[in-house]
């Protein structure tokens, strides 16, 4: 394994390589430490590694660790699973740790935490700035990457995806997913059926904030396609129109309501014809309803010369206070190569539908090519010019989301003919609370 030391020249050319090449074809070419430039900084002696994660099956982690320790055979580390807790709890407990001491020496945090708990990790120090972009999508640099110094690294890549069902769109002689939000608003509108007032199926999930729950990641969304600086601009017309406009979807259209089951739910159940859900969600409903023909597509654009997707996802890091922080960067360098990214996501695969999307920017032909195409491929195609913030939902980040929920209820409480005065109302509230923190 020391010998697989990746060149520049082969960093430059790994995307052709990858094109058609299965798992067991790639690892044939060496890429182990596909950021992994340098030499060990692993100690000799014995060093324990103590690591909080979420969600991954402990069989995968369990495979990697053993991969790792054949490597290093001094090294013991303990994988905590940690999903119970919950993300806000997790959260809470993660940032409590980093501040006071006592955090386990690999953590993981959501992407939009770090800009926010960077000065209480170590960062890298065998990744450079240039190999670190090069290798993952802008998103995480602009997430982890500060003044230099790198703080974390993308376990994984996920954000909103719009998923449709084909059924319901055959009903109508739709056979494309919208690209645009208005044709995404025409499309909600035609799907719908009621009787009288009564909503039988919806036809977007969108609008609402207590029955979506994904609805921060959507009005974000529609936030920096407009070009709104949370918290700066959340005031300005830019940001009344985006709010405006998600809730007219309730107010107006009447496609969707706070009666309708929890959106996922509601599509799982053929209730509702449209959703935005994330890779990781839409997992979830496909255990649930094996045989819904679900169709994925990327999320509308109000520009299509300048596009705008939405990125969500998790970050491995390493506590300042960690006494094994070089081996503890080793051991993440390890996990996010190319060839362990290939690994985990087959073994994975073993367990569910796909595992998790690549956080590395040439496995995308491998997704391309691949039986999860149609699920992973209109994520990862839009993964380019993703933009993330704090309303990234069910990450723990609630008092931002609930500060949103707040200004989205003020709006749908007062009505359709007060929309401009509840926006403006809602949103001066929500800036409020975001730049002073209550």
């Amino acid at each position: 394994m020391k010998n697989k030391i990746l060149t520049a020249i082969l960093l430059l050319s790994i995307p052709l390589l990858l094109t058609g090449c299965t798992l067991s074809d790639y690892k044939t070419w060496p890429v182990i430490g596909g950021l992994l430039g340098g030499s060990s900084v692993v100690p000799n002696g014995p060093v324990t590694l103590n690591m909080w994660g979420l969600w991954e099956n402990q069989e995968v982690m369990d495979s990697e660790i053993a991969k790792y320790k054949e490597l290093h055979p001094n090294v013991t580390i303990n994988y905590d699973n940690r999903s119970i807790v919950g993300s806000a709890k997790y959260k809470e407990t993660i940032v409590t740790r980093l501040a006071q001491g006592g955090a386990p020496d690999i953590v993981l945090v959501h992407n939009s935490w770090v800009p926010f708990i960077k000065n209480n990790l170590s960062p890298s120090t065998s990744m450079t700035q240039q190999e670190y972009s090069q290798t993952f999508y802008n998103v995480a640099t602009q997430s982890a990457v500060f003044d230099g110094k790198i703080y974390a690294a993308p376990a994984y890549y996920d954000g909103l995806l719009l998923a449709y069902n084909k059924s319901h769109f055959a009903e109508i002689n739709q056979s494309t997913p919208p690209t645009a939000w208005e044709e995404f608003r025409r499309l909600a509108l035609s799907l719908t059926q009621r009787n009288g007032d009564e909503i039988i199926r919806a036809g977007a999930a969108i609008g609402t904030a207590n029955n979506i729950d994904f609805f921060s990641d959507i009005l974000g969304l529609m936030f920096a396609q407009a070009g709104v600086a949370v918290p700066d601009d959340l005031t300005s017309k830019a940001a009344q129109d985006a709010l405006k406009f998600y809730t007219t979807f309730v107010l107006e259209d009447k496609v969707w309501n706070n009666l309708e089951p929890e959106a996922a739910t509601a599509f799982a159940e053929g209730k509702v014809s449209m959703i935005f859900t994330t890779s990781w969600n839409l997992l979830d409903i496909i255990r649930a309803r094996p045989d819904l023909d679900i169709g994925v597509a990327p999320v509308p654009q109000a520009l299509p010369e300048s596009p705008v997707s939405w990125a969500s996802f998790w970050m491995y890091a390493v506590p300042k206070d960690s006494a094994n922080a070089s081996a503890a960067w080793d051991f993440i360098k390890f996990l996010v190569s190319d060839e362990q990214e290939l690994a985990i996501f087959d073994k994975a695969s073993q367990y569910r539908t796909y595992g998790a999307p690549y956080s590395s920017m040439a496995l995308a032909p491998q997704i391309a090519s691949g039986p999860s195409a149609k699920y992973l491929k209109p994520l990862l195609d839009t993964a380019t010019y993703a933009k993330s913030d704090l309303f990234a939902g069910r990450a723990g980040n609630a008092f931002q989301t609930d500060a949103l929920k707040e200004a989205i209820n003020t709006v749908l409480a007062k009505g359709p003919n007060e929309m401009s005065a509840t926006a403006t109302e809602g949103l001066t509230v929500l800036k409020a609370k975001l730049t002073t923190g209550q």
